[in-house]
């Protein structure tokens, strides 16, 4: 095994030769995208028809080590090395053209793309993107056809457009040195913190994954924007599932994200995962409720996920794409909420929010949503997202909504994906925030006042939601006795009635804020495209009213037989 790792170690020292940022020596990958993209523009016709008006080409080489192990043993142990490539080809013109349209297949509306060699060969990286550019440029005919009987058949008379004009931009990032990574050490820390979980019985599966990922995106258009930038993270994800006394599974998982492997702090990371095993051990012993009517906090991840899901999804992602089947659209498309609500209060007067995807870090601790320049080649700047409540902005990538003619630089893509507008950093701010046990202290007497037995704390929730609910469900919630003070575990809940009317009923927040380091997806239910983003907000929030009720869903039958561990 050592000797295998070795190689790969050698592979990877190539693979960093490969995708190394020297444009003064030639970037070949370059130099093929720009030799296809100019002969695209100049000769792609077939017979008296369209030729493309706009051309750009996408290619992302990444690699990666992997490592997963559950109770103290390596499940799996992976390198990779990978190149993709996409082409964007439009015809028609800036004001309607082939894009922005489904049709009436959901999950064809992607763009063209495919792996590409990953050594460096001029003609054979042509060769691929000539053939992406061929089946591209068929499909923008057919498209185009299908998307102007449907404006007729419609009688669309009001069109906003389907690409901004910008100005072209060149980016080309300087070149970082990689640090010393020895795979064995961190093979041997996932084993460790795998191996944590035998201290927990209740638990019903568990496994630790690592993956540290690098890369090198190039970007180069016909309006003559050129980019080349680097990209890397390492996440550590840990797995749990449990199942309590009344037999309803309860699955979660949690992701630690880092720049870099040097910035992972193992010692507090075990703490973390421990705290997480026994909570989901807790749960197990959970109280039941039939329904909820009243003050809650969110804490921790659930906080981040109550404004990225409720607020920054909901300003993202816009406009819609045109479906022959629009009333299918918001299943298969996370369709924004706020988009329209400019000017208009969604938060109470003391929360502010900004998104700065220039910011690298917040108190030592690395930014994911950090970037120079969006997928699409604008470059960005701060953004004020929302003033003492008021909506000041929306999140806009190169393709126009109605008043909004230009890109903020928040076109968000991944190899597999069509741009969207999305977030990078997003910074949210109080005036109103105390400590986290006056926060608490505020929670009982609101109860008090209201004449409950108890109130409810949320610590996790669903970062996945169906496209017809607001907020991701409740996995950890708690009760808090208002006679004895204790917290005890509530079995699985669902939220009732939450709209978007939860903002506004922000009472108070801690004065803590926390950095929420995650991927997000993009709003096409079919699309696997996710892309780093960073929420950097308070830890604690408590919401005048919410309300749940006990799950409809069906519990399981609990094993017969114990986990054959713990039964020796």
């Amino acid at each position: 095994m050592i000797k295998i790792f070795t190689i790969l170690a050698l592979v990877f020292s190539f693979s960093s030769n490969i995708f190394a940022n020297n444009l003064e020596k030639g970037d070949i990958v370059l130099k093929a995208m720009k030799s296809e993209m100019t002969r695209t523009m100049n000769k792609l016709q077939l017979d008296d028809l369209k030729k493309p008006y706009f051309v750009s080409y996408y290619v992302a080489d990444s690699s990666s080590y992997y490592v997963s192990a559950s109770f103290g043993d390596i499940k799996n142990k992976d390198f990779n090395i990978n190149r993709y490539g996409k082409t964007d080809i439009r015809i028609g013109d800036k004001k309607f053209d082939n894009y922005n349209y489904i049709g009436n297949s959901f999950s064809d509306y992607k763009p063209f793309s495919s792996s590409l060699p990953i050594e460096d060969d001029y003609d054979v990286l042509r060769r691929t993107l000539w053939l992406l550019s061929d089946k591209a440029y068929k499909d923008a005919l057919q498209k185009y056809s299908q998307k102007d009987s449907y404006r007729q058949k419609r009688n669309i008379k009001e069109i906003d457009g389907d690409m901004t004009d910008e100005k072209s931009q060149t980016y080309i990032e300087a070149s970082e040195k990689l640090e010393a990574f020895d795979f064995e050490y961190y093979c041997g820390k996932i084993k460790e913190l795998s191996n944590l979980f035998r201290a927990y019985p209740d638990l019903k599966s568990s496994d630790i994954s690592f993956n540290w990922g690098l890369g090198v995106k190039r970007f180069i258009n016909s309006e003559g924007t050129l980019y080349k930038k680097s990209s890397g993270g390492v996440v550590i994800t840990a797995n749990l599932t449990t199942q309590n006394e009344d037999g309803y599974k309860i699955s979660g998982n949690k992701d630690f994200i880092y720049k870099k492997p040097s910035e992972i702090n193992f010692p507090q990371l075990r703490k973390d995962i421990e705290n997480m095993a026994e909570d989901y051990s807790k749960a197990t012993r959970a109280k039941n409720i039939n329904f909820y009517v009243g003050p809650v906090i969110f804490e921790g991840e659930a906080a981040s996920e109550f404004f990225n899901q409720l607020f920054i999804s909901n300003i993202s992602f816009a406009p819609m794409p045109w479906a022959e089947q629009d009333s299918y659209l918001k299943y298969y498309y996370s369709i924004p909420k706020l988009t329209d609500k400019i000017g208009m209060r969604i938060f109470p007067p003391f929360i502010s929010a900004y998104d700065n995807p220039l910011e690298e870090k917040y108190e030592d601790i690395g930014l994911f949503g950090n970037y120079k320049i969006d997928g699409e080649g604008i470059i960005p700047e701060k953004l004020e997202l929302v003033e003492r409540g008021k909506l000041k902005n929306i999140y806009l990538s190169r393709t126009p909504y109605k008043e909004f003619k230009k890109s903020n630089g928040h076109g968000r893509m991944t190899s597999d994906s069509f741009a969207t507008a999305g977030a990078g950093n997003v910074f949210i701010n109080s005036e109103k925030k105390v400590s986290y046990a006056k926060l608490k202290k505020k929670l009982i007497q609101m109860g008090l006042d209201l004449e409950l037995d108890y109130v409810v704390l949320i610590k996790s929730i669903q970062s996945y939601k169906s496209t017809q609910k607001y907020l991701g469900d409740p996995i950890l919630a708690y009760k808090l006795d208002l006679k004895t003070k204790i917290e005890s575990p509530l079995s699985i809940v669902e939220f009732e009635g939450l709209t978007m009317r939860a903002l506004r009923d922000i009472v108070l927040t801690s004065d803590k804020s926390k950095v929420y380091n995650f991927y997000q997806s993009n709003p096409f239910a079919y699309s696997s495209g996710r892309y780093p983003t960073s929420i950097i907000a308070p830890e604690a929030v408590l919401v005048g009213e919410i309300e749940l009720k006990k799950t409809n869903n069906k519990p399981d039958k609990l094993p017969y037989l114990k986990h054959p561990f713990f039964s020796k």
